[in-house]
């Protein structure tokens, strides 16, 4: 999936539910959210007062980081 700042916030939490920590880490509370379902990443960073293409290069940067497994191997 591209995500670009057209990208819906529900479309992103949809695909990459790990994100809802990085929207968490920028104090988006996406997750209980009612526009999500229709706001795009951009009207996302304008609400919040972000850069929209900042915005979206640092998640672009956090979907792409590799993730320690949750459960430990004994």
């Amino acid at each position: 999936m591209i995500v670009d700042k057209n990208t819906t916030i529900n479309e992103i939490l949809s695909a990459y539910p790990e994100a809802i920590k990085f929207f968490s880490e920028k104090q988006m509370s996406c997750g209980s959210c009612f526009a999500v379902k229709f706001d795009t990443l951009e009207n996302g960073a304008l609400m919040h007062g972000m850069e929209v293409s900042t915005l979206v290069a640092q998640l672009e940067e956090f979907l792409q980081a590799p993730r320690i497994a949750s459960t430990q191997h004994k």
